[in-house]
């Protein structure tokens, strides 16, 4: 048994090294896969041959790729091979445990296509003009296939009739190929649409391709927050995305080449959830999109990216990758701005949890992080990782952007500003501001084209009011906030995101409003001059929520057309015109009519013209472009401002003075002298109070570019002190006497234009005096002027006593304070005396300041009228009381009518001297009562209305 075993133990030993044996023999023979077996195209760095490794054993290698000693070490490496034909290529791979395996294999490079003949990469046509696109007009290489973009033709030519961007792709038969793209415009056709279409909120968007803006409303997407849309060079939309699904251009959901669709991984409550980037391609056109997400703050903090590629479906797009998970956690911030040196683009975000930002490049090598710079405040809270990102223009000096990040409160809100290089990526920390508390909270944000001016919004809450903001970053930073403009205001509604259009103005979202708020002029300086409207676009019925459409920075700037710029606005110096080419490379002619009646200069191709207006004014200016496309007069306003006359300050002086005046004697709009450096006076003059150089200059036009200056050198001597005393004051209604007391001094000029000694003051404010002595030195003396209140009284200016009656009034005061008094007839001292005498009485009132004022009445000798009628009478023939008898004083024009009680008169009078017997036309009247009407006027007040009495008098028998 134990021999049996042994011997079988001896051939399972041999079994296993044969096998062993086999399984090296196998590894060493194992290959590796190539791909992509083609010389480099030198005008595609990142085309290159791909080695792969299969042997998952391994754990090193070292490629030698058999051209000028190339070598690597990575276990996928790729190389580039510059000439076409055979390379031995040779691995040597270490295997866990240590062994070496060497393996080598022959690789066949093949050549590339011929270089495409008389290929140009831009070109413009007619409208209405065909072009052929042909890579080989001259003849092209045996057995050449085509694939051209947008539409997949195979032929060798294409026929274009439209705008946009055409690439083939040319592929020889041993698989090597080579492509090139030309974007073909039409003439006068607008071109860099790519941020026309908007999308977003309940339904709603904007076309920027018209002018206004008019309404989109057959969007399909509804979210609350963040969205993206792209179109075309023509601004034909391609699709949009609220981060979870994305819609092509027919409203249709797009669909993926590798089976049903997974939501995307963005948030409806992501500030920007989606942002659309396109991908470039080596030198072919842009038909890969980057669509990269955020998700909400409260979420799982992911940064994913998806492709699309608008090849597929017959040119609505399909998704062929879908999130790809590029950073977590993150925030829910995402910007792009475009390279245009090199068409590239760069995607910025920023982790949560840290200061660190993620920068990837997206260029014809794929899509790569290339940094992680920690700038700035960590966002650390899910309140600081809420507010928007973005980008301002390139400084068209530096070339350099603002990046500006809002960072929201509670328990403040701030503002961080970056600058960012478009050539290499790199971002350098700039700021960081204080908007103030929170709330209100700090959410969007976006530039003017200059970036001098950035507008913020807030949301209200707990109280607060909503806000928008401009800030004005061409200030010290001090005075930056302190500055701030706040363009408007709301307690019941939410603002939202802030976006520039394609149009030159800032949009805002308003949560639940059918429009857009519109910022007319950003780049204004007042509340007025940003042209806002709160109303500012109407979205068609459709609703807007916090979100507008995130964009590629470039894609929503304002696009440039045919037209002309013009420099120098000033009299008496020339100003330039600069045409802009209508349909480039197309030539053009161009004339000129600067005066605007109609008289156009010779047609010339120089772009550039010049002219001199030697008067002031606004001029219609015309330019006439003419091609062999068309011909276009293009007309702007521009306004010409007089230069002033020379400035003459006269020879530099040597002088005694405390000051030397200076006066520039030129009309001009704006004035200033400078002295060691600083502006030292605003005004057409100036007094210089120091030895020194002054250089005074007069400017017209907004930008003081029309200004004429002269400088004058100052030695001052200083002369004797001269003051003419303290500030002092004066009581209202009263004056006072300014005087030189110095018998030193001969000239005087005061600030009232008087040349003597003293002057009467009589109202309070700022008094200077110049004096000069014997010796021609001049000095001078300013004093201030307060007023004091003086005493209010009410005395009225006549009061009225019936002397016959022997009656008395009362004269009050009425003043209106704590005052003393004196009435200077008889010496009383209080607020009211009684007086029986008519006569001129005057008051003197003191306050406790010691001002005093004085009022007069007269009392006049007027009675009031009088006028007695009894109750009843009794004519009845006894002898008592047998008449009616009226009894009256200090009236006139006296009347009675007495009426029956059928109305009719029975006595009448207009003397009341006479008496009613109680008879009607000699017949006694009944007993009874009988109405009267009495009129009289006051004797000494005939300027008051009669008086009328009504009554009755009882007729007794």
């Amino acid at each position: 048994m134990g021999r049996f075993y042994n011997r079988y133990q001896h051939f399972f030993y041999v079994l296993c090294l044969l096998m062993l044996l086999s399984a090296a023999s196998t590894w060493a023979q194992t290959p590796f896969l190539v791909q992509g077996q083609c010389m480099q195209n030198p005008d595609c760095e990142a085309d290159s041959t791909s080695f792969r490794d299969t042997v998952s054993t391994a754990t090193a290698w070292r490629w030698s790729f058999g051209e000028a000693g190339a070598t690597d070490t990575r276990r996928n490496p790729q190389h580039s091979y510059l000439s076409p034909g055979t390379y031995t290529v040779t691995l040597v791979r270490t295997l866990r445990g240590g062994a070496t395996q060497t393996v080598t294999q022959s690789v066949n490079i093949g050549e590339l296509p011929p270089e495409f003949q008389g290929w140009k990469i831009d070109t413009t046509i007619c409208k209405g003009d065909t072009l052929i696109l042909d890579p080989y007009p001259n003849g092209a290489p045996a057995g050449a296939k085509y694939i051209w973009y947008p539409k997949g033709d195979t032929t060798q030519t294409l026929k274009v009739d439209s705008s946009g961007c055409y690439s083939v792709e040319v592929i020889m038969p041993n698989g090597c190929k080579i492509q090139n793209r030309i974007n073909v415009k039409i003439c006068m056709e607008p071109q860099a649409q790519e941020g026309s279409k908007w999308y977003f909120g309940g339904n709603a968007g904007l076309d920027f391709s018209n002018t206004p803006p008019t309404p989109l409303t057959d969007g399909k997407l509804n979210t609350p927050e963040g969205t993206s849309s792209i179109a075309n060079s023509k601004g034909q939309l391609l699709f949009y995305s609220d981060g979870i699904k994305v819609w092509n251009k027919n409203g249709d959901e797009m669909t993926c080449t590798f089976g049903p669709c997974a939501p995307m991984k963005g948030s409806p409550n992501s500030t920007q959830s989606v942002l659309i980037v396109p991908q470039p391609t080596c030198r072919g056109c842009e038909y890969l999109y980057n669509v990269f997400t955020t998700t909400d703050i409260n979420g799982e903090k992911l940064l994913t990216v998806s492709v699309v590629d608008m090849r597929r479906n017959n040119g609505l797009g399909q998704i062929i990758e879908q999130n790809t998970t590029l950073q977590q956690p993150t925030t829910e911030r995402i910007a792009s701005v475009r390279n245009d040196r090199d068409s590239t683009y760069w995607v910025v975000s920023h982790d949560y949890g840290t200061n660190k930002f993620r920068i990837f490049h997206a260029t014809t090598g794929g899509l790569v992080e290339v940094s992680a710079p920690e700038l700035g405040m960590a966002h650390d809270s899910t309140n600081k990782a809420e507010g928007y990102m973005k980008f301002s223009s390139p400084d068209s000096t530096t070339g350099e952007r603002q990046l500006a990040v809002v960072i929201p409160g509670p328990a403040r809100n701030y503002v961080e500003l970056f600058t960012f290089n478009d050539s290499t990526g790199t971002l350098t920390y700039k700021k960081t501001m204080d908007l103030g508390p929170a709330p209100p909270i700090a959410y969007g944000i976006e530039f003017s084209p200059s970036g001098e001016k950035m507008y913020v919004s807030f949301q209200g809450e707990n109280g607060t009011k909503s806000l928008l903001k401009q800030y004005d970053l061409s200030l010290p930073d001090s005075l930056v906030i302190e500055t701030a403009i706040t363009i408007d205001s709301s307690a019941t509604q939410k603002y939202g995101a802030l976006q520039f259009g394609p149009d030159g103005r800032i949009y805002m979202a308003i949560e639940g409003s059918e429009y857009l708020a519109v910022i007319g002029e950003p780049e204004g300086n007042s509340l007025t001059g940003v042209d806002y409207e709160r109303d500012g676009v109407n979205l068609g019925g459709k609703k807007s929520q916090l979100g507008l459409p995130n964009m590629v920075q470039d894609f929503t700037q304002e696009s440039s057309g045919p037209g002309f710029e013009a420099d120098g606005f000033c009299t008496n110096e020339p100003t330039t015109f600069q045409a802009s080419p209508m349909c480039d490379p197309i030539e053009d002619m161009y004339s000129w009519d600067f005066l605007g009646n109609g008289s156009f200069t010779a047609p010339s191709k120089q772009q550039q013209a010049t002219y001199t207006y030697t008067q002031p004014g606004k001029y219609m200016v015309a330019m006439r472009a003419t091609n062999k496309c068309t011909d276009t007069t293009i007309v702007q306003e521009i306004t010409i401002y007089e230069t002033p006359s020379n400035i003459d300050l006269g020879p530099d002086k040597d002088t005694c003075g405390a000051y030397v005046p200076l006066d520039m004697k030129v009309n001009a709009e704006v004035y200033a002298w400078i002295n060691r450096g600083r502006v030292v006076g605003r005004g057409r003059t100036y007094n210089a109070t120091s030895t020194g150089r002054y250089i005074a200059i007069a400017f017209n036009g907004p930008q003081g570019d029309c200004y004429a200056a002269d400088t004058i050198e100052i030695t001052l001597r200083k002369p004797p002190a001269f003051s003419i005393g303290p500030d002092t004051t004066l009581c209202r209604d009263s004056s006072i006497v300014l005087r030189v007391e110095s018998e030193r001094w001969i000239e005087y000029k005061w600030s009232t234009g008087e040349d003597t000694r003293k002057v009467t003051i009589g109202q309070p404010g700022q008094y200077s005096v110049v004096v000069k002595d014997r010796n021609d030195c001049y000095n001078s003396d300013t004093i201030q002027v307060g007023e004091l209140p003086s005493p209010i009284l009410g005395l009225a200016p006549e009061n009225y006593i019936c002397i016959p009656d022997g009656q008395s009034v009362i004269l009050d005061a009425a003043g209106q304070g704590p005052y003393s008094y004196l009435w200077p007839h008889s010496g009383d001292t209080t607020r009211t005396i009684t007086v029986n005498q008519e006569g001129r009485y005057i008051v003197r009132a003191t306050n406790q300041e010691g001002c005093v004022t004085e009022q007069a009445t007269e009392v006049v000798d007027q009675c009031e009228p009088r006028v007695f009628i009894p109750d009843a009478f009794t004519p009845d023939g006894e002898g008592r009381n047998e008449s009616l008898k009226v009894f009256g004083a200090y009236y006139t024009n006296f009347t009675m009518r007495i009426y029956n009680r059928w109305g009719e008169v029975i006595y009448a009078t207009n003397s009341i001297e006479a008496e009613w017997d109680g008879t009607y036309k000699g017949v006694k009247v009944q007993p009874g009562s009988y109405p009267y009407v009495m009129s009289y006027e006051a004797q000494y007040f005939p300027e008051r209305n009669p008086i009328v009495k009504r009554g009755a008098v009882m007729v007794i028998r």
